[in-house]
């Protein structure tokens, strides 16, 4: 007949049973940790549109030897009807109707005649050039390209206002640079492999200034 008597509690337990052990509580970071991401996160979020306004503008005036940053230049040419092409004299009503012709929109500024076959127009941000014995004119025009042209006139500070903006970012850049290197922590961090990528990235542009000068 089975027992009726309880056992006790603690006797029910396996022998090897130990008490749990509490979580290890974590440890908060340091106060100056906390400015240092805090200033990292909210200029970056800030200047976010000067720092795209500046990396554009950057790379697109670096390259200024191999194209215009500021206007693509449109090439084209119109076949001039022949009464126009070959009026003597060729006055400036006769370049404002050829003009007119070929839907240059761009404002006439003055003609010359370089020798006896070719008309010279000059226009707002262009030239035209008719040659009066074939009438083909071909026609060059400078379009302004509207949002990297901004790009490049902010980027020289065009105004007092933009002058002091441009001030707040520089510093901002410098602080953004150095709470960055110290947001990482052990092998990641500045002591180790953050530190080998900080040196390389102060080596590699003193080398090249060195042997460029």
């Amino acid at each position: 007949m089975r027992s009726l008597v309880r056992k006790p509690f603690a006797a029910s337990l396996p022998l090897n049973t130990t008490p749990s052990q509490p979580a290890p509580v974590p440890q908060r970071p340091p106060r100056w940790r906390i400015v240092f991401r805090a200033l990292h996160r909210d200029f970056g979020f800030f200047f976010f549109g000067a720092t795209v306004i500046y990396a554009i503008s950057g790379l697109a005036v670096n390259h200024r030897a191999d194209w215009n940053p500021n206007y693509s230049v449109e090439k084209r040419t119109h076949a001039a009807p022949a009464g126009l092409a070959s009026q003597t004299p060729f006055t400036k009503d006769t370049a404002l109707a050829l003009l007119s012709d070929a839907k240059v929109e761009a404002r006439y500024k003055k003609h010359y005649a370089p020798d006896d076959r070719h008309i010279r127009i000059f226009v707002e941000n262009g030239t035209a050039t008719l040659d009066r014995q074939t009438g083909v004119l071909d026609m060059e025009i400078l379009r302004r390209r509207p949002i990297l042209a901004t790009f490049n006139k902010l980027h020289l500070n065009p105004g007092r206002a933009w002058l002091w903006f441009a001030d707040a970012f520089a510093i901002a850049l410098l602080v953004i640079a150095v709470t960055g290197i110290f947001l990482s922590r052990g092998r990641q961090g500045i002591t180790r492999r953050g530190g080998v990528f900080t040196a390389l990235g102060i080596i590699i542009p003193a080398i090249i200034v060195y042997f460029s000068l």
